[in-house]
């Protein structure tokens, strides 16, 4: 969908072209409401052709600035990546197609190729509705945001949960651990990215699902993170029910300790599409599922075997 050609603005935005952090800033600071930093602008775009936010004075545009689009690995082993990174860049980089394969996977259902090559993962994950966002929360992935001067580092899961602060920051990285660590820490896992959408691809999400699980050899869970987003929803990991789980041995009556947990959890926002409890029988019937197959693939004496 585009703008009709009287509906665009007079006067069309100013666009800059910081090459740092503090830049990208002082703009910010400068113009407030009147501007936007941006990315691919791929988001940003559907919102101003559907009219739902306007079109601002000033693009401040964040591709100039190097560190925003790098990846680096720290002496722990945790990925950085930069937030202005493509998601195609990102399916490609070697190191994250080896580490964070369930990474890899959720951009790949992301809209079309040419989508993302310009889509990046900080402007999916400041959507706060993004298909990637269920990943990363199982991941224990941490937000890097800065006010110029200054950077913090906040678990995602609790930066979804805190007022946007677009004014005031800028996210300058995320930070994943990889596959191969958890697997050092808590021995054999398994792990699931499923998206459900109004046809089998380019399209937007009804309900996503992200989880990770380690079984003990006794058929214990070792550790579990379970997450769902989709649609309008802003996706969360399901602490709760991590760890009333946690210790346990899969069996059918936690496999139905969950559905019902998870149905009940799921925060779904209905719109034109499906409604709420679609989208919540959606997810636990995704997770639960997964968990079942987990079950069968590496459970206890009891698991079943077909």
């Amino acid at each position: 969908m585009s703008v009709p050609l009287y509906q665009l603005p007079e006067q069309q935005p100013s666009v800059w072209q910081p090459t740092s952090v503090e830049e990208a800033m002082r703009m910010k600071h400068k113009w407030g409401d009147d501007s936007v930093l941006i990315a691919g602008g791929t988001w940003l775009r559907t919102r101003w052709e559907n009219g739902h936010s306007p079109l601002p004075q000033h693009l401040i545009s964040l591709g100039n600035i190097s560190s925003l689009s790098g990846l680096t690995v720290d002496s722990l082993g945790r990925i950085h990546i930069g937030p202005a990174l493509c998601l195609a860049d990102l399916m490609k980089n070697e190191l994250v197609r080896q580490r964070c394969g369930l990474l890899v996977q959720a951009c790949s259902e992301i809209a079309a190729p040419s989508v993302r090559n310009l889509a990046s993962i900080g402007g999916n994950v400041m959507s706060r509705t993004g298909d990637l966002i269920p990943v990363l929360l199982v991941m224990d992935a941490q937000i890097i945001c800065s006010d110029g001067q200054n950077e913090r580092s906040i678990a995602l899961t609790e930066w979804l949960g805190s007022p946007i602060s677009s004014q005031n920051e800028v996210m300058t990285g995320i930070v994943v651990p990889t596959a191969a660590q958890m697997n050092a820490e808590e021995g054999s896992s398994y792990e699931f990215y499923l998206k459900v959408g109004r046809r089998e691809a380019f399209t937007p999400s009804v309900v996503t699902v992200a989880g990770r699980l380690a079984l003990g050899t006794d058929g214990t869970l070792a550790s579990i993170a379970l997450a769902a987003g989709g649609g309008s929803a802003v996706p969360a990991r399901f602490k709760d029910l991590e760890a009333a789980a946690m210790g346990q041995p899969l069996s059918k009556e936690l496999l139905k300790y969950l559905h019902k947990g998870v149905f009940a959890e799921f925060d779904a926002v209905a719109d034109d599409y499906a409604g709420v409890t679609y989208r919540k029988q959606t997810a636990a019937n995704l997770i639960v599922s997964e968990c079942y197959k987990a079950w069968q693939k590496g459970g206890g004496a009891d698991a079943p075997r077909s």
